[in-house]
């Protein structure tokens, strides 16, 4: 039902719960049922949804702008026996007030019947057999065997739904995945709202060789200052084991619209279940760009190989979190600066066998690029090449200093994706080593950063 109508009784609940039921092989069917929607209304073989047995009517499935998603940190493939967190995200219209759903997830070799692993809720969401009885401790029973998972009550309002899948015990071969979502309007009436649905397929992980690990502390961190954390956008790295037998980037791998890849050799990266550019990958360390994040806070990060997938890391999303790229890290931290005149890099003389480099002088514009700034007006999408300017939202709050003096950027903002410029005039120094200092929203850049000067 789209909404809820008093106190209802048990039996009636019951009642309500058989009318509108929905299948899983791990599709998803979403109800604003008081007690959830019945069993077998997921859209998957052998099941209905709710738009088509007239449980919500005058949307034809799918007929509507939003959608459901299946955010799944693993990525495309389960190993066996192992629990991954699964989330199911809906997004409605203007008239959407309320969402449920309900998933179910089949073999690939029987997706009409066959069930593939179990569910653990989340409360409120519930778990129902498919002859529409609350699946107990020991599991539903063999004559019926189909487990599927929804919403518990209609008062969600968010569009997010999480649960968690365990894998069989053993590979069984493709599981598929079944997901239906109702984006309700609330009327307290089953006339206007919108049934979604989607699948996903899972593959087995290969045997044999080792799963992908992150290191647990520090392992996903800011690709410009190394601090740990991510920033909606920006460039992040992944340390670890067991990523990849050898180094390998994208080239070649940007096709002809701009879009970058979210695979290199069939490694991937998921962080908060969508997926990260990739730009590099090695056996210790991957190099990507963080998807679009809606969310701040811990949110779930999963590399997937051939191999499988790692166990999941949390990692603190923030708005922002900034850092400037270096030529070096030790003994000192010089910027990756170049003068704008010129394109000559700028750093002490000879820093790099066979590259030119030379310091500042006091009035040069120089170049300096980083990662983690935040929100641009227009916001740039990631995941695609971008060349242009887009200003930083919150340009007013950035401080810049140099040596001790302040400095205000001509220019602070994106320039590439997921790249920020800043274009600053050198002031008036003597020669030697001076701290630059970045300070955003009471969030700075790494620390001991040192321009390079001489008169």
């Amino acid at each position: 039902m789209s909404g809820l109508k008093g106190i209802m009784t048990k039996d009636l609940l019951l009642k309500i719960a058989k009318r509108c039921v929905v299948l899983l092989t791990l599709p998803i069917l979403l109800f604003a049922n008081a007690a959830g929607p019945d069993p077998r209304f997921t859209g998957a073989p052998g099941d209905s949804t709710c738009a088509r047995s007239g449980c919500h009517i005058g949307t034809a499935v799918n007929g509507g702008t939003g959608r459901v998603v299946l955010q799944l940190p693993g990525g495309l493939t389960y190993t066996p026996g192992q629990k991954q967190r699964i989330a199911v995200v809906i997004t409605g219209d203007s008239t959407t007030r309320r969402y449920g759903y309900q998933a179910t997830a089949r073999l690939g070799s029987n997706e009409p019947n066959g069930q593939a692993g179990t569910f653990t809720a989340i409360a409120p969401d519930i778990i129902l057999c498919q002859d529409g009885s609350e699946r107990p401790a020991a599991g539903c029973r063999a004559a019926a065997p189909l487990e599927f998972i929804s919403h518990g009550n209609s008062n969600n309002t968010s569009g997010r739904f999480e649960f968690d899948w365990t894998a069989p015990a053993t590979d069984v071969g493709p599981v598929k995945i079944f997901v239906a979502a109702n984006a309700a309007n609330g009327n307290g009436q089953e006339s206007g709202d919108k049934i979604y649905t989607t699948s996903v397929t899972l593959t087995p992980a290969a045997s044999g060789t080792p799963r992908p690990a992150i290191t647990a502390t520090g392992g996903v961190v800011n690709g410009a200052s190394f601090a740990a954390g991510v920033v909606s956008g920006s460039w992040t790295t992944i340390f670890g084991s067991n990523f990849a037998p050898g180094l390998k980037t994208w080239d070649g791998l940007i096709d002809a619209s701009g879009n970058f890849p979210t695979a290199i050799d069939n490694v991937r990266v998921t962080i908060d279940g969508l997926p990260a550019s990739m730009n590099f990958i090695s056996a210790n360390q991957i190099n990507v760009q963080a998807p679009a994040l809606t969310r701040t806070g811990m949110v779930p990060v999963v590399v997937t190989t051939p191999a499988g997938a790692s166990e999941t890391v949390m990692a603190n999303v923030q708005r922002e979190a900034p850092g400037l790229f270096l030529f070096t890290q030790t003994p000192i931290r010089f910027p990756a600066a170049v003068r704008a005149t010129d394109g000559r890099f700028i750093a002490p003389a000879d820093l790099f066998p066979g590259v030119t480099t030379e310091p500042a002088k006091p009035g040069d514009i120089v170049l300096l690029f980083g990662t983690g700034f935040g929100p641009t007006t227009p916001a740039v999408t990631p995941g695609r090449v971008f060349s242009g300017a887009a200003p930083l939202t919150d340009a007013a709050s950035l401080r810049v200093r140099i040596g001790g003096m302040d400095v205000t950027p001509s220019f602070a903002g994106l320039s590439g994706s997921g790249l920020y410029q800043f274009n600053v005039t050198v002031p008036n120094l003597p020669d030697g080593n001076h701290p630059i200092e970045m300070l955003l929203n009471g969030q700075q850049i790494q620390t001991d950063v040192q321009l390079a000067i001489k008169r």
